[in-house]
C-alpha cells in the first residue's frame, strides 16, 4: 500500500526500500522453517512438524574444505527444542542443524518462490539471513505468508487514464499459488508465538493486541535491525540501519519492532479485528 524510501527524498533520493541490499539476519529463519515443514508434506516422515524436536546446542557444518560453526545469541544454548520454541526465541544453533538436514537447495528455492530474487549462494550462513536482500524483497516474500502462499506481484500502476476519465491502460494482478496454504499456515502459526511468547512480545507490552505474525532480524555486527509482521489484512517490514554501514547497537527487536508496533496500531485502528483462518 505504500512505500517510505528514506526520511527526506531531497536529502536523499537513494529509495532504501528498492535499492538498498542487506543482510536480513534472523527475518530470513521462517524460510528455512517453511522449507523443512514442505518437505514434511511431500515426504511424511514425521521429522519436520511444529512439535517435532531439534537440538540446539554447538555444532560444526563442514563445507567446501571449511568448518562454519553458528553460535546462539549470548551464547545461550536450550538442548532439545521444538521447531515452534526454535523459530519463537530465533535460536541460531537449531535453525542451522535443521537447514542441514533438509539442504541448502530447498531453501533457496523456497526462497525464490516466495519472492526473493537477490543472489542467494549456497553458502550454509545464507540460512541465517548473510545473503543480502531489499526490503522490498522481504515484504514481497511474507506477504506470500500471509496471503496463504499465493504470490502477488506488486505493481505501483493500477490503471492510467485520459482527460475524459476513459482507462487508457489497465495493469492486471498477476497472482500465483507458489506454496501450500496448509503448509504456509503452519509456519504463520508458529510465527505468531514469535508475538505472543517469543523475541517480539514487546508488540504486546505496547499495546498491540490484534492477531498478528512476525519476525525479529538482527545482523551480527548490529548493522542492521528488521522487524517484519502481518495481520491477516497487512503487512508491514522495517528496517533500520544506516548507509555507511556502521554498527547500529540496537536488535531488531529494540529498533524496528517499536517502529512496526506504533505504525500497526495507528494503521489498524477502528478496522473489524479478523484472525487467521486455516485452509480447508
Amino acid at each position: 500500500l505504500a512505500m517510505v524510501g528514506g526520511r527526506d527524498y531531497h536529502t536523499s533520493q537513494f529509495n532504501r526500500i528498492t535499492q538498498a541490499h542487506r543482510q536480513p539476519g534472523s527475518v530470513f529463519k521462517p524460510i528455512v522453517y517453511l522449507a523443512a515443514l514442505a518437505k514434511e508434506r511431500e515426504e511424511r516422515t514425521g521429522r519436520f512438524l511444529p512439535i517435532s524436536h531439534i537440538l540446539d546446542e554447538p555444532f560444526s557444518w563442514p563445507f567446501e574444505n571449511k568448518v562454519w560453526s553458528p553460535g546462539n545469541y549470548n551464547q545461550k544454548y536450550y538442548g532439545d527444542v521444538t521447531l515452534r520454541r526454535a523459530l519463537e526465541q530465533s535460536l541460531n544453533a537449531a535453525t542451522a542443524r535443521l537447514a542441514q538436514s533438509i539442504g541448502l537447495e530447498a531453501i533457496q528455492t523456497t526462497a525464490r518462490r516466495l519472492g526473493v530474487v537477490s543472489p542467494l549462494p549456497l553458502y550454509p550462513s545464507m540460512v541465517l539471513g548473510s545473503s543480502e536482500v531489499t526490503p522490498y524483497e522481504v515484504a514481497v516474500a511474507f506477504s506470500t505468508l500471509a496471503n496463504q502462499g499465493i504470490r502477488v506481484t506488486p505493481k505501483p500502476i493500477n490503471r492510467i487514464v485520459n482527460q475524459e476519465r476513459e482507462t487508457v491502460e489497465r495493469r492486471s494482478i498477476q497472482a500465483e499459488q507458489v506454496m501450500p496454504p496448509d503448509v504456509v499456515y503452519m509456519v504463520t502459526h508458529m510465527m505468531e508465538g514469535v508475538i505472543e511468547k517469543g523475541t517480539a512480545r514487546e508488540a504486546r507490552r505496547m499495546g498491540f493486541h490484534r492477531p498478528a505474525a512476525g519476525k525479529t532480524g538482527t545482523t551480527n555486527d548490529y548493522g542492521d535491525a528488521w522487524f517484519v509482521g502481518f495481520t491477516p489484512d497487512l503487512v508491514a517490514v522495517v528496517w533500520v540501519g544506516f548507509d555507511r554501514r556502521e554498527p547500529l547497537k540496537l536488535s531488531g527487536g529494540q529498533a524496528a519492532l517499536p517502529i512496526w508496533t506504533e505504525f500497526m496500531k495507528r494503521a489498524t485502528e477502528g478496522q473489524p479485528v479478523t484472525c487467521f483462518s486455516p485452509p480447508p
